[in-house]
């Protein structure tokens, strides 16, 4: 008992020593002097501008086509014969007329002479037709003489037994005789009268050995193939010694003055395209080829059908010009300029955020403009349309338009990576790259 009391007197005041030092120490810092909070300094942003300057632009489209031939054709042999010679190559140009492939014209020229007896046999049986159209018109005035002269006979012997001056056997003679005259000229008269139908009926047999000998010439002259037009030599699958039959493809080629490009035009620009050519504006376009050669061209007209699983209609381009060495099937870069869009802006691409907001300098912090996406164009200043631009590079700027910007205000050109209303930045003085911060 004794000693719990003599642990106690030597607990509490070691307790107490320690209470006082804790709170000694709470409040040696909760009275300790705060030191004021570093003023923090907002960032300014460096950023390129551009003056803004509604304008009339000319919207171009980038689009990809293929070189082809509105006239292209397949030569065929019309004979059943052999090749003979072969006068062009693959990839020759040729001229219109010009001799392509010689095929055998004997069997041809024996048919011609068959066809030209026949059609001089025809005529001479024409002109014998004729002859005897002749004669049986003299005959037939002979034969009637000789009938009036056998019906006076009759009568005469009916006089004669009338006066009892003849007997009734040279009546009966008599009237044979005018029977078998009547027979005659009856005769001699029809075949007066079918002389037109044996007439025309040699006539229909004359324009029918006509027809037969001016096919027979047309094979003659199908036994050399001629170029049908200015051309440029695709394929040549013939050969010499080769049997050929009717239809069988000599030579393909098509034509050097019918060259065009086909190339879709997207489902959302066709209404503006249908639009242009229904009202006869023109549509021009600059294209180049894999051969980085430049052509210049026209959107004529649209294609009848839409193909299957395609999102758009294929347009028709003529060259403007001639062009050398094109090969069908090439493929072409062009750009298609579409109509004028009154109060639209050019910028650089990187002034367009999310693809329908930009941003300009109010009171140096950004404001937020949505705007709408018009496509592209060549030039960001107002200029000529693309037909009379100069054939060099040429930077494709955005085309947009908003309302809410006014003309004069500074439009950020540079891609901001937290780009938001309100932040603050700096418009750029110097010629020096664009930087993101100071």
């Amino acid at each position: 008992m004794q000693n719990g009391r003599s642990v106690l007197k030597r607990t509490v005041p070691l307790l107490l020593i320690l209470g006082l030092a804790i709170g000694g120490a709470i409040l040696l810092v909760a009275t300790k002097p705060q030191a004021p909070p570093p003023e923090s300094e907002e960032k300014v942003w460096v950023v390129a501008t551009q003056t803004a300057a509604p304008a009339r632009h000319f919207p171009v489209i980038t689009l990809y086509g293929r070189i082809e031939s509105a006239r292209s054709s397949r030569l065929t042999s019309s004979l059943s014969t052999e090749v003979v010679d072969i006068l062009c190559e693959e990839g020759e140009r040729v001229s219109k007329g010009q001799p392509l492939v010689r095929l055998d014209e004997r069997d041809a020229q024996l048919r011609l002479k068959q066809r030209s007896a026949e059609l001089t046999e025809i005529r001479a049986l024409i002109a014998s037709e004729e002859h005897r159209f002749d004669s049986d018109r003299h005959i037939l005035e002979s034969e009637r003489r000789l009938q009036a002269l056998a019906q006076q006979e009759v009568e005469r012997a009916q006089r004669l037994k009338a006066d009892k001056l003849a007997a009734q056997a040279r009546i009966d003679e008599a009237q044979q005789v005018k029977l078998r005259q009547d027979i005659a000229v009856a005769q001699r008269q029809l075949a007066v009268q079918d002389h037109e139908a044996r007439l025309a009926r040699l006539q229909a047999q004359l324009k029918k050995a006509e027809s037969l000998q001016a096919l027979a010439k047309l094979d003659v002259e199908r036994s050399l193939l001629r170029a049908p037009f200015d051309a440029r030599i695709t394929r040549v699958p013939a050969s010499p010694g080769n049997r050929t039959r009717p239809g069988d493809v000599l030579v393909e080629l098509y034509a050097l003055d019918a060259l065009q490009v086909r190339a879709q035009i997207p489902n959302a620009k066709l209404a503006t395209v249908e639009t242009a050519l229904n009202s006869g504006h023109p549509l021009t376009a600059q294209a180049r080829t894999g051969t980085q050669q430049r052509l210049a061209l026209q959107l004529t007209r649209l294609a009848g059908d839409i193909k299957p699983g395609r999102g758009g209609r294929d347009g028709l381009f003529e060259l403007k010009a001639p062009a050398a060495d094109l090969a069908i099937g090439d493929i072409v870069s062009l750009q298609l300029q579409l109509p004028a869009v009154d109060n639209s802006l050019a910028l650089p691409r990187e002034a367009l955020y999310s693809n329908n907001r930009l941003y300009t300098i109010s009171d140096g912090r950004l404001k937020r403009h949505r705007v709408e996406r018009l496509g592209e164009t060549l030039d960001n200043r107002p200029g000529p349309p693309l037909d009379t631009m100069p054939a060099t590079e040429s930077t494709n700027w955005l085309l947009v338009r908003s309302a809410s910007i006014t003309p004069g205000s500074l439009i950020v050109t540079t891609q901001l990576p937290n780009a938001v209303e309100g932040l603050k930045v700096r418009e750029q003085r110097t010629s020096t790259p664009n930087t993101l911060s100071e």
